[in-house]
């Protein structure tokens, strides 16, 4: 049994090599890293690669481009792989192509999604694996999510709540301490929705079962598209002790307390996008509360996010 973690990155060669850095002191699992590089235009891969020689050597990484693999049946086992995306194609998108990678290998039995702009326990690869194989019904398990630089600070306890009449998610534990981590984990997994995409571990049954990634959303609403296709042959799980340190939003800005317009843009267009497709009938409500805060962008003078929220609600061009 192997692990493949996929690791997308974009511009953010810096924050990939300190993940990478925590990634391999993972102890009691096997695992292999799948390093998938967004058309950086900050020499990510050059930097990346560098890192793997000088860590890993020449015999334990490869590199490969999106063609190359397309034309390829070739399939190579090496600690890391370096895959050069050839392009932006957004975080499903991005990872699907890591994802794809990984069931080519015979030896894949679960592919765990890490945002590069985390730093992992040692024993974080480890519990997740654990809880999987707990519960064999488990497709998509969380993490315990913690602020990077506010360590006392929890960003989710594996998942969030969402509401279908709002279309707003709230993260599970949001802002509690780390040291209050609940003992009953199923619980929490009883209130998931969806699984916080910055550590989501995923059983391969479930890629092969309900596919891949929807990539139309370019960016958000990934997770709670594949947990909710998924959600009616498969359960959402969540490990206590696996603790993911997340500094959120180092890409895009985060979409938190105002967030970029660029992460606005996509947060209201892809939450009507979603509504529409799994739940139209409450898109008029999902649409008045998306319209309630685009005025309250506009009373408190955030302009460029309330164009932006606009432009998503109306599906215009960004």
């Amino acid at each position: 049994m192997t692990v493949y973690v996929v690791v997308l990155n974009w511009n953010g060669w810096k924050d990939t090599i300190q993940c990478l850095d925590s990634l391999y002191k993972s102890k009691n699992v096997n695992f292999c890293v799948v390093v998938c590089d967004n058309g950086s235009s900050d020499n990510s891969i050059f930097h990346i690669e560098e890192w793997a020689q000088i860590n890993l050597g020449s015999a334990n990484y490869q590199f490969f481009t999106k063609s190359q693999l397309q034309s390829s049946s070739r399939e190579t086992i090496t600690s890391l792989t370096i895959i050069d995306n050839q392009g932006n194609w957004g975080f499903a998108g991005g990872n699907n192509i890591g994802i794809k990678f990984a069931l080519k290998q015979d030896n894949c039995e679960y592919i765990w999604l890490l945002n590069n702009d985390t730093i992992i326990e040692p024993d974080a690869l480890y519990h997740a694996v654990e809880r999987m194989k707990a519960n064999q019904a488990i497709g998509l398990c969380g993490s315990t999510l913690v602020y990077y630089h506010e360590r006392n600070k929890l960003q989710a306890m594996g998942g969030a709540v969402y509401s279908k009449y709002t279309g707003r998610s709230a993260h599970i534990g949001a802002f509690s301490s780390p040291q209050l981590l609940p003992t009953d984990y199923e619980t929490i997994e009883r209130q998931m929705s969806y699984v916080v995409g910055a550590a989501m571990l995923v059983r391969r049954s479930f890629v092969e079962t309900v596919g891949l990634m929807q990539e139309d959303y370019f960016l958000y609403s990934e997770e709670i598209d594949w947990a909710t296709r998924g959600k009616s042959k498969f359960k959402l799980g969540y490990a206590p002790k696996s603790v993911v340190y997340h500094k959120e939003g180092a890409s895009i800005g985060t979409s938190a307390s105002g967030g970029s317009p660029l992460s606005i843009y996509y947060l209201y267009r892809n939450r009507l996008k979603f509504t529409w497709r799994f739940y139209p009938i409450f898109f008029p409500t999902v649409l008045l509360y998306a319209s309630i805060d685009v005025l309250k962008f506009t009373v408190k003078g955030k302009w460029k996010q309330a164009i932006a929220a606009v432009k998503g609600i109306l599906f215009l061009k960004r």
